[in-house]
């Protein structure tokens, strides 16, 4: 089967839906299927080395671009996992080539006819022209991206608590998976981590309080940071949290040394708004690492598997952080449970097929129509 993904590319923004993207692309590729990567945004490159399948740069935002590329590609389906961006236009082309579609729910916004904007955070009356101006657009392209949804044959969750949210028939619950392949990390003192790429909605100064406050009460344990800047806001916060000798913003790191460096890791620190899934979950339990989080709990997991603690307030994190500083056999058996149920659920090898089997499904019930 020839399967058109369209997304950002890994290689270009390294973020959780193009991790998923890059791994579907492997996995789909070594049982066999061809596949086109059509990579969009703006950071896409002219040409692409070095991955087992093909990579084309796509300006979907152009004029009939993604007609001609359908045209001269033919994919038997489309896997989409670029948000709504340019979602409608798109779609009406691909239909028009009379090929199906499945869209893949990558977060709570995709959801939603208007997404929750952080944009409102600028002084001076200017600024919050500018910003009411831009958070406007934003909402009025959300909603008629939305309209979209009446287009598409199928749709894909990672989560499901966003099952049937939307007006598409068929709808199938896949979980994200991520490598288990870790680099060496070494580290003087015992540590806890927070990774995400640093922005409003992952509320990073929410971790920096964390390690402020506990590092005066455990000057043993040191509180690493990790994650590109994504918010200006965010360069003379973690400048001023730097000055203490217990935290540490180590910057991006690739999947492989984060991998490594929640392997030894006492926990992860979850700060993140409710989002898609968390990729950051996954890779902490696949190294046997607990999670603490503020406010969010993918499908109750964290709960049900008693995996970790979802603590609900600040004060309340502190307390579950504390308790896992302090008990050994506590984060031990959270954190042997976490590997165990995400190297049953969570692998590749599941993902990639549980999407395979989707994607012949849909593509022969839109061929017998």
């Amino acid at each position: 089967m020839k399967v058109l993904i369209i997304n950002q590319h890994i290689s270009d923004a390294l973020g959780g839906s193009e991790m998923q993207c890059d791994l579907i692309a492997r996995g789909l590729t070594n049982l066999g299927h061809q596949i086109i990567y059509g990579a969009t945004g703006k950071k896409k490159k002219e040409k692409y080395f070095n991955f087992p399948y093909k990579i084309n740069p796509l300006a979907i935002e152009k004029k009939n671009k993604l007609s001609k590329f359908l045209k001269k590609e033919k994919p038997d389906i489309v896997y989409w996992r670029f948000d709504k961006r340019y979602l409608l236009k798109s779609v009406k082309q691909i239909k028009k080539e009379k090929i199906p579609i499945i869209f893949a729910i990558s977060s709570v916004e995709n959801i939603t006819k208007y997404p929750h904007i952080y944009q409102l955070n600028k002084k001076g009356l200017i600024n919050k022209f500018k910003n009411i101006t831009k958070v406007t657009i934003i909402k009025i392209r959300s909603r008629w991206n939305y309209r979209a949804f009446k287009y598409i044959n199928a749709v894909t969750t990672l989560n499901s608590q966003y099952k049937n949210k939307l007006k598409v028939k068929k709808q199938k619950l896949i979980w994200n998976s991520v490598s288990r392949e870790k680099d060496s990390f070494e580290w003087k003192k015992p540590y806890i981590t927070w990774v995400a790429n640093i922005k409003t909605q992952k509320q990073p100064e929410k971790y920096i309080e964390l390690a402020l406050f506990l590092s005066k009460k455990y000057p043993h344990i040191d509180f690493l940071m990790i994650g590109a800047i994504q918010d200006k806001k965010y360069k003379i916060i973690i400048k001023n949290a730097n000055k203490n000798k217990n935290f540490h913003y180590l910057g991006f790191q690739t999947p492989e040394k984060v991998n490594g460096i929640l392997a030894k890791s006492i926990c992860l620190i979850h700060t993140c708004k409710p989002e898609g899934f968390g990729n950051n979950f996954i890779q902490s339990w696949m190294q046997s690492c607990p999670t603490i989080s503020l406010e969010f709990d993918p499908d109750n997991l964290i709960k049900n598997k008693k995996i970790g603690f979802l603590s609900g307030s600040f004060e309340q994190m502190i307390e579950d952080t504390e308790e896992l500083i302090k008990n050994k056999e506590l984060r031990d058996s959270m954190g042997n449970k976490a590997k165990k149920f995400a190297i049953n659920n969570f692998n590749p090898d599941r993902m990639t097929e549980q999407i395979e089997q989707f994607l012949i499904k849909i593509s022969k019930e839109y061929k017998n129509k």
